[in-house]
């Protein structure tokens, strides 16, 4: 039974790189059908694997499938015991996790992007680098070390590279493409020093030794060592704003959206950009014993959430403010980890690939009908056009503001609780989490508002020719919109549970409990019971559900009658509304303290190294030879009158030298 669940890991593994290079290398000049077909099933049958494997032994177990296939390290040293680090991947309950998500929800977004791609060129170069992303994050999720997972991590850095920058023709493509690349290897820095210090103290990369090595030390070997696990943690953290798009590295996820639509959702959705929060809930047996690391994460997600959201209430392209929103929905994950709320920062990260990746395609879809128009204020009127990307986007819409009953109600307000109760929680990261949330309320009724309803401010050709998408295109959105809904029930509050009657843990927390129990038990040991109540949760969800409604109400009163309902508001913040319309010149500021400091080195050392130096010798060197050359090949010239030349000139020096 082992080999069969071995063998089935391994096809779930390198399925969607056999995809990628089918489609890389050997069908290039297939029809897009052939691509898109091939490229969905490398995902699909992933997926259809998954679910057996995943609700079948790991369910039943609570324990690791593994499939390890050969040393990636070994090095023997002089006490006898090796060094080894294998090439090894696992699904536990959190890798398994992700793993659904990756595959299911990418099977969606391949089938959708064969009809948003229908008329593009050369689409096997698309579904290759789509496939080998995929391949990539299953490496990042499945992995059993450090390694492994660093493995993946880069690969995603490089494949999202070449996504965000699939239409490189023009340079503001390429360019984004660059800048995500450079920001995540900044991220991915810490990472690394992570794994060397992990090594050092633990002598091993493997998750499941660096938890018993954990478990088995004193809680006086922690006081003794508190900095170096505190500098894991926060290097840790650092990678996390890298991949995770949190402060100071975020700045390149609003850019990335030059890529495909599809390449919004899977990436920046669904799976690349909520590899941190997977991070830290692998780490968490860690993470937790270092308090400064802990309120570090609690505090970057916090203000990482309020400040992304302040940006999305003015943007006005379509896809740049789910891209702010993204970013602010990260922040609330990272918060959630930070607080020590580790199985609802997973709950979020499963909601908000939902509800978010039907945003995204639906945004998609409304700019394939508009022939790639993005500009929220030449639309309006849409659901009348696009019945089903309308309704859809709206359901998206209510999961994420919290409408209750809905996905995102559950896991971000289960958030907001432990944001105030939590091992490492606080009122005030509880205040910042709210308005962060009241302001996702604002702009994404906004959003929909200036998209679907009122009057039409579209161009006649454009509204002429406006209609719903074909079926490949919006059953995804359909089946997205179901998950949208009921996805968040696996992580109902407690004061909803026991209201009727159930007093257990909830679905994620009985789910994830194999994984974070050593967590859980530490916090426990540090810093007590959380001092939460019944009364102070009905209390905290109530004034998030009235905020979701004040803000929500506000902006359809503000925009019912389009874009200039919001004129006067912007008018009167005067410089402020500017600055935020800036996205608060963040950008700018780093090009002043960075990006231009370092050019202007670059530049001299261009001038002196490269040009001076290397060109001088490269140019000047073969102008030398040539010389010299030139000298010879005139005295060896096979001229009678040249060689008679020469030797009455030598002659003559002679005779002179005798003289003298």
């Amino acid at each position: 039974m082992q080999e069969y669940e071995s063998v089935m890991l391994g096809l779930i593994l390198f399925l969607p790189l056999v995809g990628a290079i089918l489609n890389g290398f050997v069908l290039r000049r297939v029809p897009l059908a052939v691509s898109a077909t091939v490229g969905t099933l490398a995902i699909a049958v992933p997926f259809a694997l998954s679910v057996p494997l995943v609700f079948g032994p790991v369910l039943e177990s609570g324990s690791a499938v593994r499939l390890a296939l050969f040393d990636w390290i070994h090095i023997a040293t002089a006490g006898g015991s090796d060094f080894r680090i294998p090439f090894e991947v696992s699904v536990d309950r959190l890798s398994g996790t992700l793993l659904l998500i990756i595959t299911g929800v990418g099977s969606l977004i391949h089938i959708y992007a064969s009809g948003y791609m229908s008329h593009e060129k050369g689409v096997y170069r698309f579904y290759s680098y789509l496939n080998l992303f995929v391949f990539s994050m299953l490496c990042l999720a499945l992995g059993s070390n450090m390694l492994v997972t660093f493995l993946g991590w880069e690969g995603v850095g490089v494949c999202s590279y070449l996504l965000i920058g699939y239409w490189f023709e023009k340079e503001a493509n390429a360019a984004a493409g660059m800048k995500a690349f450079v920001a995540n290897r900044v991220g991915d820095l810490g990472f690394l020093v992570a794994m060397f210090l992990s090594v050092k103290l633990f002598g091993t990369l493997d998750y499941a030794s660096l938890g018993e090595a954990v478990a088995s030390l004193s809680p006086a070997w922690f006081e003794q060592h508190s900095l170096e696990v505190t500098l894991i943690g926060l290097c840790l953290l650092l990678g996390v704003t890298g991949k995770s798009a949190q402060l100071p590295l975020y700045v390149w996820l609003p850019d990335a959206m030059a890529g495909p639509t599809p390449v919004s959702a899977l990436i920046h959705a669904a799976t690349m950009v909520t590899a941190g929060v997977y991070l830290m809930a692998r780490m968490s047996f860690l993470l937790v014993h270092s308090e400064v690391a802990m309120m570090a994460i609690a505090v970057v997600g916090a203000a990482t959430a309020l400040f992304a959201a302040t940006i999305g209430l003015v943007q006005t392209d379509i896809k740049k403010v789910l891209a702010y929103s993204t970013v602010s929905q990260l922040g609330f994950m990272v918060l959630a980890c930070g607080v020590g709320a580790f199985q609802y920062g997973v709950a979020h990260l499963m909601t908000h690939a939902f509800f978010k990746a039907l945003l995204f395609l639906g945004a998609g879809s409304v700019i394939h009908a508009l022939h790639h128009e993005q500009d929220l204020r030449k639309m309006g009127g849409l659901i009348r056009k696009m019945p089903i990307t309308g309704w859809t986007f709206v359901i998206g819409t209510l999961a994420i503001i919290g409408f209750p009953g809905l996905s995102g109600f559950f896991s971000k307000d289960e958030i907001l609780y432990y944001a105030w109760t939590g091992s490492y929680g606080h009122p005030i990261l509880w205040g910042v989490g709210a308005l962060a949330a009241a302001c996702t309320s604002f702009y994404m009724v906004r959003l929909t508002a200036l998209v679907f309803f009122g009057k039409s401010r579209m161009d006649r050709e454009a509204e002429a020719h406006c209609h719903e998408n074909p079926l490949n295109m919006t059953a995804p959105l359909m089946i997205l919109a179901v998950l949208a809904i009921v996805g968040g029930y696996v992580s109902v509050p407690h004061a909803i549970g026991h209201l009727f009657g159930f007093d257990g843990d909830n679905l994620i927390t009985s789910w994830l409990k194999p994984v974070l129990a050593p967590a859980k038990e530490t916090m426990l040991a540090m810093r007590g019971e959380s001092h939460g109540s019944t009364a102070l949760e009905w209390g905290l969800m109530g004034a998030s559900v009235v905020a979701m409604a004040a803000s929500s109400l506000f902006a359809i009163v503000l925009y019912r009658s389009g874009p200039e309902g919001g004129k006067g508001l912007a008018n009167s913040f005067g410089a402020l509304y500017r600055l935020v319309l800036d996205k608060w010149r963040v950008d700018e500021l780093y090009a002043r303290l960075i990006y231009n400091p370092l050019k202007s080195i670059a530049d001299h050392c261009f001038r002196f190294g490269d040009r001076g130096l290397i060109e001088g010798f490269i140019n000047d060197g073969p102008k030398g030879v040539y010389l010299v050359t030139s000298v010879i090949s005139d005295v060896q010239s096979g001229l009678l009158r040249n060689y008679l030349k020469l030797v009455f000139v030598s002659v003559l020096v002679l005779v002179l030298v005798a003289v003298s």
